[in-house]
């Protein structure tokens, strides 16, 4: 066969087509996904984090039924998120006083019982304890609340007839010194034949306060307001940590003394990390290093003091240390000064916020999450290419912004069921790069062949001048 051919062909088995196939990953987990919807969100098990051959989840693939790659993206992690506040009821404490004397006139005093009940005590006012009293206002308790409220709704007895009036509220931490909160906030109930208008939310600026005090503010046609008989309170949103799963690692001593080394067994996104001392009454200065490979040198983490303290019959222990990596081995340093951790083994805790994967259910199930593959390359969308008009603020609801109008795409939420083994760990663990080599060595093949092919093509240029200068009879010698 003429050897440019054999190089042709040598190329070509080379450079064939390198269509990815399930079975070229180490793992995998089949996901509830029906593909009844375009778009499906996972989150990523803790056993993706142990079977992934690279920190950054470029190995990490979604396949059809048909063993076909789909599109995925990675949606940014929430490291903290919005509390939902539910309603709570706020005990209204009527102000009563005598004609001619004002809110501003009272004094007032609140008194709390062992088993938790609260009482006020209300005085002030120059006419005398005989005369008839009169609602003037509320007093409102907020000190049973970790935070403020944000905004106050209302239950009144409704007059006959309905009414429109506005209410004042006034904020204050000590009951003697009031500031105006909210000046006149419009409150209605009326009704016409069938149909009914009732404004019964106050907002409230954004700011803590122990007490409110509630009073309408006087008509013209000076007709009181209202009897109320109830307050519900919307607390102000808190950030809140999000949820983190937590796997503990066994430790194993180093070399040097003071030392510990860890093997997580897998790339988790770490950002939070617990040590358990030994012992009780322990407190020491740690430094925390991490490597990716146990041939790589050790990068410092984070530095901090842990501790273990008894208190009475309980103990008191440091909090979690802020620790970003991804590496697989960490190593922690225990200063030795005061006799280190005494005796026992430390254990490592270490915790994560899990990705969130989305991808669109393109072909049929049933749908695949694979990963554990060396040499795969990075294949993750940007969240707002797989999802044009992307807002990260829409929840479990994406938002797809076309020219004509906007449309809502809903994002269901798929489960990773049980891992199963594909290729093998043989995928994930480095080893010879068959592909790549075998590429090498069709392209060294080929240039020996096309330098062959040339070398003889110049010998075969060189053969006919030799012939004639080796035939040719010699020329006379023509002198003499």
């Amino acid at each position: 066969m003429n050897p440019a051919i054999v190089c042709l062909l040598l190329l070509a088995a080379a450079a064939a087509s390198a269509a990815e196939r399930p079975d070229d990953y180490a793992y995998g987990a089949r996901l509830d996904a029906d593909g009844n919807e375009a778009l499906y969100e996972v989150t990523v098990p803790a056993t993706l984090y142990r079977g992934v051959a690279a920190a950054d989840l470029r190995d990490v693939r979604v396949f059809n039924g048909a063993g076909e790659v789909v599109p995925h993206a990675w949606r940014a992690r929430r490291m903290q998120g919005l509390e939902p506040a539910a309603p709570v009821a706020v005990t209204l404490f009527p102000l009563k006083a005598a004609a001619g004397v004002t809110l501003d006139g009272l004094a007032l005093r609140v008194h709390r019982g062992a088993g938790g009940a609260v009482t006020v005590d209300v005085s002030g006012g120059a006419a005398g304890a005989a005369a008839p009293k009169r609602t003037v206002g509320y007093l409102l308790d907020l000190t049973g609340f970790d935070r403020g409220l944000r905004a106050l709704e209302l239950d009144w007895d409704r007059p006959a007839g309905g009414f429109a009036g506005k209410l004042r509220v006034d904020g204050s931490d000590d009951l003697g010194s009031w500031r105006q909160l909210v000046g006149a906030a419009p409150l209605v109930d009326l009704e016409v034949g069938a149909s009914r208008l009732q404004q019964k939310r106050v907002e409230l600026p954004r700011q803590s306060v122990k007490y409110l005090r509630l009073a309408w503010v006087p008509q013209g046609d000076s007709t009181p307001g209202p009897e109320l008989s109830g307050a519900r309170g919307e607390l102000l949103e808190r950030f809140v940590e999000a949820p983190r799963e937590w796997t503990s690692v066994e430790s194993g001593k180093a070399a040097k003394p003071g030392e510990y080394v860890f093997d997580t067994g897998g790339h988790f996104p770490v950002d939070r990390v617990r040590l358990h001392l030994p012992e009780s009454n322990t407190v020491v200065q740690v430094e925390l290093l991490a490597r990716d490979k146990s041939d790589q040198p050790w990068r410092n983490v984070v530095q901090g003091v842990v501790y273990r303290l008894r208190k009475g019959e309980a103990e008191i222990s440091s909090p979690e240390l802020t620790a970003g990596a991804s590496d697989r081995y960490w190593l922690v340093r225990v200063d030795q000064k005061g006799g280190g951790l005494g005796v026992g083994a430390l254990r490592l805790e270490v915790g994560w916020v899990p990705h969130q994967l989305v991808f669109t259910a393109r072909g049929s199930p049933p749908f695949q999450l694979v990963y554990g593959k060396r040499d795969a390359k990075a294949a993750a969308y940007a969240i707002e290419t797989l999802v044009p008009g992307f807002r990260e603020d829409a929840g479990a609801t994406i938002r797809v912004a076309k020219a004509s109008d906007a449309q809502k795409v809903n994002v269901q939420v798929a489960q990773a069921l049980a891992p199963t083994e594909l290729g093998g760990e043989a995928r994930r663990l480095e080893a010879i790069d068959w592909k790549r080599w075998s590429l090498w060595g069709a392209l060294i093949l080929g240039v020996v062949v096309l330098g062959v092919m040339a070398w003889r093509l110049i010998k075969q240029l060189d053969k006919p001048t030799t012939a004639s200068s080796v035939d040719s009879p010699p020329e006379r010698d023509r002198s003499g």
